[in-house]
């Protein structure tokens, strides 16, 4: 009876021990299936198109885009309320003509024959203080007219009497020639708005730039 009972008591941890090696056996299987899902190339084109044939596409609901509008310029918008045809502010100003027998000064400076002599003068020492500035680098002859034109009638328009033109020395033209030089100056004489202009001090831009001193407009004179 004793040798009967311990044989019992073997075969019950026997028949333990195998069931939990075949769980251990079933656990390694599915580490090693999860593993190898893990580890295996996914062709990401085909994932995405098995999942995209279960999805309806949504229709794109029809949209309106607001756009700011652009705000014309205080000049712009005095033409358009009278009525009239408003023009470029570079209408009729050239590039080319000759204007050194104009100039005085070495050619740095420019006073019209209603200004007192000494006016590029004292504006270069300073008696009027510039009031706003524009810097042509980087722009074509064309866009620099109309920048520069442009500036001033703005500057007119808000009672500003001096500016400041940055037109460079010609570092980084070709052959390192300043081309809007001569031309700013040519257009700036062609301004009957400019009543003189001077080489700005060395400490404001020496040579690469311009005092202009414009005249006051009738609703800024006292």
């Amino acid at each position: 009876m004793r040798g009967s009972k311990v044989g019992l008591a073997d075969l019950k941890r026997l028949k333990k021990d195998l069931q939990a090696e075949r769980e251990r056996a079933a656990l390694a299987q599915r580490v090693a299936v999860l593993k190898k899902a893990d580890t295996a190339p996914v062709d990401d084109m085909a994932a995405f198109k098995r999942t995209m044939q279960s999805v309806t596409p949504i229709k794109q609901a029809a949209r309106v885009e607001h756009k700011p509008v652009a705000q014309p310029a205080p000049a712009l918008r005095r033409a358009n309320a009278l009525g009239e045809t408003p023009t470029r502010a570079d209408a009729g100003v050239s590039d080319g003509g000759e204007i050194t027998h104009l100039l005085s000064e070495g050619g740095t400076a420019f006073v019209r024959s209603d200004a007192a002599p000494d006016t590029a003068r004292n504006l270069r020492r300073g008696q009027w203080r510039a009031g706003a500035e524009l810097d042509l680098h980087g722009l074509r002859v064309e866009q620099a007219r109309h920048a520069l034109l442009s500036f001033l009638d703005e500057c007119q328009e808000h009672g500003i009497r001096c500016v400041r033109i940055v037109h460079g020395k010609g570092y980084g033209s070709q052959g390192l020639e300043p081309v809007l030089k001569d031309k700013a100056r040519t257009w700036l004489v062609q301004k009957s708005e400019v009543l003189a202009f001077s080489e700005a001090p060395e400490r404001e831009g020496g040579a690469g730039a311009l005092l202009v001193l414009l005249r006051q407009s009738e609703g800024t004179r006292k």
